[in-house]
């Protein structure tokens, strides 16, 4: 198996690295043998592969390819470095040549426009040395592998049950090396979730291949008016370019795009403006959002302040049953630290996401309740805790209250203390659990007795 030895494929981050050119003999087994030792371990999962038995003299992490995508990259090369009775086929005369099956139509994927179809061109003949040696056709294979890590880009990432995320600006995202940094604590410490600044330099189709690799599922931030709105209406061409924020995101990947600062600013001067006035303009901007994440098979999610959680009406324009009627999913930013003038609320990080989230879930049961939890040290000496012990009180918060996750804002994306309290809520996770059972025992015990 000379040739077998000859054929190295290795891994170097997300991308797969092959030779310019091959031996002169068939492939198509030669590859396989190459990557079978690796499909053949078991990890739990049997249509994973597990990159962890893959070792290129460049790659540095572990890494994980799914089964199907490098079974298709092994008959895509297979198919371009071998000849086939159809490429013979095409330099016999016509009357010779049987008749031909159409190939069957390729499965879609989420958010990718189907392909143009083909123009119809004449039958090259088939340079037989070129294709037994991999020749040019080594360039095709890697146009082809290009078009299916765009796929694998929008490819959809089911949404977990309960959200546990973090935010990144777009410069962390966009920056490969310190993506991987963020993806990697992630996948360490159980995050399944990151909120991403989308206005800005795009992410590639390789960054977001990597994110959705690591089971991260990922969210768009869009601020739609910065420090919120000051106008008595909006500006349609503002509007006109929020919708092509949303639509290129999505395009882009990501699976929900969550809308920011929709809101009025909160200045005295726009107190004029009826309430009702306000929550119409914002009612039609949510309600063009929606249209534009439905028709691109999106979910649509947006931030509305803390304090709106326990107001039934703000001068801001923000209402939960309006928000509830257009949104998948709603991000309170019940940070204890913004409830200004309210030292109880800052002192209580438990109390205050606990009531926030308990209140918007009594007000717009079906809307899926995900907070915004504070991971920055603001006001926290009031509480005389810890930063981890502050973030810790917050996830307690949101288990009781029933919430559907959270995310956790650091503005400089520093979670060194967000990862400690994670470590720490993992170790208690058991004791909590036992004593949740506990209690729900107790309770119907006494719902049982006369």
């Amino acid at each position: 198996m000379r040739h077998a030895a000859s054929f190295p494929i290795t891994l170097v981050r997300d991308r797969i690295h092959l030779p310019l050119r091959s031996s002169g003999k068939c492939m198509r087994l030669t590859l396989w043998q190459r990557l079978s030792p690796c499909v053949g371990k078991k990890t739990g999962n049997s249509d994973r592969l597990n990159a962890e038995n893959i070792k290129g003299p460049m790659q540095t992490t572990n890494r994980s390819l799914p089964f199907v995508f490098v079974f298709a990259m092994t008959s895509l090369y297979s198919s371009m470095t071998c000849l086939r009775p159809s490429s013979v086929l095409a330099q016999l005369p016509p009357a010779s040549v049987a008749e031909v099956k159409k190939p069957e139509a390729m499965v879609k994927l989420g958010n990718i426009a189907p392909a143009p179809a083909p123009e119809n061109t004449a039958t090259k003949p088939v340079n037989f040395k070129t294709a037994a040696l991999g020749g040019n056709s080594v360039i095709a294979f890697l146009h082809k592998l290009r078009e299916y890590q765009l796929s694998w880009a929008q490819f959809p990432v089911k949404r977990p049950e309960f959200i546990k995320g973090i935010y990144l600006t777009n410069a962390t995202a966009v920056n490969t090396k310190s993506l991987m940094h963020f993806v990697d604590r992630s996948k360490k410490h159980g995050i399944n979730a990151m909120v991403i600044d989308a206005q800005g330099k795009p992410l590639t189709a390789e960054q977001m291949s990597y994110i959705k690799a690591a089971g991260i599922y990922p969210i768009a931030r869009i601020v739609v008016f910065d420090l919120g709105l000051k106008l008595r209406i909006p500006d349609p061409g503002h509007i006109d370019k929020i919708m092509a924020a949303v639509e290129r995101a999505a395009k882009t990947g990501f699976r929900e795009v969550q809308l920011d600062y929709i809101r009025y600013a909160d200045e005295p001067k726009l107190l004029r403006l009826p309430l009702k006035f306000k929550y119409e303009q914002i009612s039609s901007v949510l309600s063009r959002a929606r249209k534009v994440t439905d028709a691109l098979g999106v979910e649509l999610g947006a931030d509305v302040f803390g304090r709106i959680t326990l107001n039934e009406h703000d001068q801001i324009g923000q209402r939960l049953e309006i928000f509830g009627q257009y949104v998948h999913n709603l991000y309170p930013m019940v940070y204890p630290s913004h409830y200004y003038g309210d030292p109880e609320k800052i002192a209580n990080p438990y109390g205050t996401v606990k009531e926030g989230v308990e209140n918007s879930k009594e007000r717009i049961p079906k809307t899926r309740i995900i907070p915004w939890i504070q991971g920055f040290g603001m006001k926290i000496k009031e509480s005389g805790l810890t930063l981890p012990q502050y973030v810790l009180k917050q996830f307690f918060a949101v288990d009781d209250a029933n919430g559907d996750g959270y995310v956790v804002w650091n503005a400089r994306n520093d979670y060194s203390a967000t990862w400690k309290a994670m470590e720490e809520y993992e170790r208690r996770a058991p004791e909590r659990k036992k004593a949740k059972a506990l209690k729900v025992a107790q309770a119907a015990q006494t719902k049982t007795k006369p």
